[in-house]
Formats: C-alpha cells, sequence, structure tokens
C-alpha cells in the first residue's frame, strides 16, 4: 500500500504549546515544554512509559488544564475542548449497539447535523477508510482493525483541523498496524489535517510523521526533535533503507537511558 504524494494546501491549524506543565498534586507529569507544530504536519511523539506523552496529547485537546503555561490553536489561546480536534484513542472507542455507518455519523449526530447529511459524510469517509462495504455491519461482526477503522471514520467525518492520535493502532498486530497507519497518513495528507501521533515504536513513528519528538522520562519534556527526510510517498519497504534504519537506531539511542531512567523511577515508585 502507499500513500498519495502530493499534499493539498494545508487547512490544519497551527498547535504552539509554550511552557506547558501538569501536575497531580505532588508529582509532576510534564515539566515545562514548549513544541510548535506547523498546519498540516504530521508529527510522533516517543518516550518511555508514563512519561507523559498523553498527558501532552490531552492538554492539547483541552481535556486537561495546564499546571502553567499555555497551548494556543492559530494563535488564539485554548481553553477547552474544540469540536475542531478528532481524537483517536489505542481502543477503538465504537458503540456495540450501532451500525458501521452510525458509528461513523455518530460525532455528527452530536454537533446536530441532520440524519441524511451526516450519513452522506459517513458513508463518504468510510470509503476513504476502506469499509464502504461494512456500512450495515455492527461491532462484533468486525475484526479489531476494522473497529479501529471505524474510530478513525467517526473522527474524519467532522473534518477536524488537527488530530490527537493516543498509540491508536498499539492492540493491532503489525501488519494490520501498518495499513492503517499509512491510510490515516494518506488522508490527513489529503486533508491538510494537522497530525500529533503518540507511539511506542520507533519504526511506525519514523514510517508515517515528517518529525519525530523524543520525551523524557517523567517529568517529561522533549529532548529531541528529529526531521525525517524520506520521500513523500511512503511505503512499509522504506524501513529498510539506510536512512530510515540510520533514524530509527538514532531515536533509539536517544530514548534508551531514558527508558532505563523511567523503569528505575517506577521501581522505587
Amino acid at each position: 500500500m502507499t500513500t498519495t504524494a502530493p499534499r493539498t494546501e494545508a487547512r490544519g491549524v497551527e498547535v504552539r504549546v509554550g511552557g506547558v506543565s501538569r501536575s497531580f498534586g505532588p508529582v509532576e507529569a510534564l515539566a515545562p515544554t514548549d513544541v510548535v507544530l506547523a498546519p498540516g504536519s504530521f508529527t510522533a511523539l516517543v518516550g518511555p512509559s508514563g512519561c507523559g506523552k498523553s498527558t501532552l496529547l490531552d492538554v492539547i485537546a483541552g481535556l486537561q488544564t495546564p499546571t502553567g503555561g499555555q497551548v494556543a490553536l492559530d494563535g488564539a489561546a485554548l481553553s477547552g475542548p474544540r469540536r475542531e480536534t478528532g481524537i483517536i484513542f489505542q481502543e477503538a472507542a465504537v458503540l456495540p449497539w450501532r451500525t458501521v455507518l452510525d458509528n461513523a455519523a455518530f460525532a455528527l449526530e452530536v454537533q446536530g447535523v441532520g440524519k441524511a447529511e451526516r450519513r452522506e459524510v459517513a458513508r463518504e469517509t468510510l470509503r476513504k477508510v476502506g469499509l464502504s462495504g461494512f456500512a450495515d455491519a455492527y461491532p462484533h461482526q468486525l475484526s479489531g482493525g476494522m473497529r479501529q477503522r471505524t474510530a478513525i471514520a467517526r473522527v474524519l467525518s467532522t473534518q477536524p483541523d488537527l488530530i490527537l492520535a493516543d498509540e491508536p493502532f498499539g492492540a493491532l498486530d503489525e501488519q494490520t498496524r501498518t495499513v492503517l497507519g499509512l491510510e490515516l497518513l494518506r488522508v490527513a495528507r489529503e486533508a491538510g489535517t494537522t497530525v500529533l501521533f503518540v507511539t511506542h515504536s520507533i519504526s511506525e513513528a519514523v514510517l508515517l510523521s515528517d518529525r519525530v519528538l523524543v520525551m523524557s522520562a517523567r517529568p517529561g519534556r522533549i529532548i529531541d526533535d528529529f526531521e525525517v527526510a524520506l520521500p513523500a510517498e511512503r511505503t512499509p519497504d522504506l524501513l529498510g533503507a539506510p536512512e530510515a534504519a540510520g533514524l530509527v537506531e538514532r531515536v533509539w539511542q536517544q530514548i534508551r537511558g531514558e527508558a532505563e531512567r523511567a523503569m528505575a523511577q517506577q521501581a522505587t515508585s
């Protein structure tokens, strides 16, 4: 499978994280963090378990209020959740009593979009993720990968300018997660959507993204920023190229010590 190489004019939002920190009582989960995501960019975020990756995503989503600092989207300070932000979680959050089509249309229903319009949009998003033939199926009739595609279709139906993906393919087998990752990349590029993608897989981060951000052990902060200089058309065999393999190794060397430090923290907590 390949992705479409040309990008449309970016309509994604610019994300500016300025000095953002987050504490839970005496525990500092996120140290003051600065990062800028360009409109239409696809950025991967990697780091050891418990380092604050999900916390950072939640703050950018407006689901958590930072202890310090500020998030600005296209220059406007974020004050809470916004309808233009789509969130994809690790577990496929689908409604078992609804068909695939009605699951894909659910976010639009919540937004008050009429039934005919939301179903038309949902059918188009199902086509984009390769589920046109399963519109009338129920989640229990689908594979794990297909359920996650349904969840992605629901997010895409709202035409988000920002997608925050928190290890969305972590529960899937390697082949399925690669296919779905490339599908997400293709659709995001076609729409010009800004994407921040959390993953524990360094190879996945390199294959999908324009840049890879590395977080330290808790309290998390960005300790490195790698540009991914691979061809625009991404295919799985790119990971065998010297440039990709070299980048995977460089990211691993940066993250290795942080992973060991995180394990030591967990052993003494």
